[in-house]
């Protein structure tokens, strides 16, 4: 079960995914302020999820199209 503070961040992402305009650009700060963290744990879930993308395009053979 998640901890309240990732349900948090997850809803934040949800009404983000919402709010926002396609190619509108939103801040760490503004993201971690709707989200209830701070920048810090915004940055750590970043990387997280771009080594999670880059993993799974290896294992599909897709890494040439990423960096």
């Amino acid at each position: 079960m998640k901890r309240e503070d990732e349900l948090n961040i997850d809803l934040g992402l949800a009404v983000l995914s919402v709010l926002i305009e396609p190619g509108q650009i939103i801040t760490r700060d503004a993201i971690a302020e709707v989200c209830g963290c701070n920048v810090y744990h915004i940055d750590k879930l970043e990387k997280a999820a771009l080594e999670k993308f880059k993993r799974r395009a290896q294992q599909r053979g897709l890494d040439d199209f990423i960096e």
